[in-house]
């Protein structure tokens, strides 16, 4: 029964932690769309990426190689999407698997609002990504867009 309890002394105070983290880069990525939807791209580009930050998704990928890259990429992305009459991006849900203590990958499904409040097609979007935590904080190093009916597993 000592073992028992010493084993659970042990482990909980762990899961704990790894509950903390999940809540911590959930809020992260929370915090990276209100940004993104304020466009404050400085913010984002210094305070939420870590560059260089490696962009995937469809056929192609690319690198933020510096806050600098990450500023020009956000800027054309704003173009791009107010032509097709965005005004917002809301995330529906969160599916956050802790790597380890420094690593974590965020699974988000959010869709693009347009100025009538409805969706910008695909209603349904998701994007993985990959945080990782530096001198506390989580950052953004890495996300990919990828087919919304297909999500990691964390088990």
């Amino acid at each position: 029964m000592n073992k028992l309890i010493i084993l659970l002394l042990a482990v909980v105070p762990g899961a704990c932690a790894l509950a903390d983290d999940a809540d911590d880069a959930g809020a992260k990525l929370h915090e990276y769309f209100d940004e993104f939807n304020a466009k404050n791209v400085e913010l984002v580009a210094n305070h939420i990426y870590s560059t260089p930050v490696h962009v995937g998704g469809g056929n192609g990928h690319s690198v933020l190689s510096d806050p600098a890259a990450a500023v020009t990429n956000l800027t054309g992305l704003y173009a791009q999407l107010e032509a097709q009459g965005w005004v917002e991006s809301r995330i529906e849900n969160l599916k956050v698997c802790i790597a380890s203590e420094t690593l974590a990958l965020v699974d988000t499904r959010f869709s693009r609002i347009d100025k009538n409040g409805e969706p910008i097609p695909p209603a349904i979007r998701t994007t993985l990504y990959v945080l990782q935590k530096i001198d506390g904080d989580w950052r953004i190093v890495a996300f990919y867009g990828h087919d919304s009916r297909v999500r990691p597993s964390c088990d």
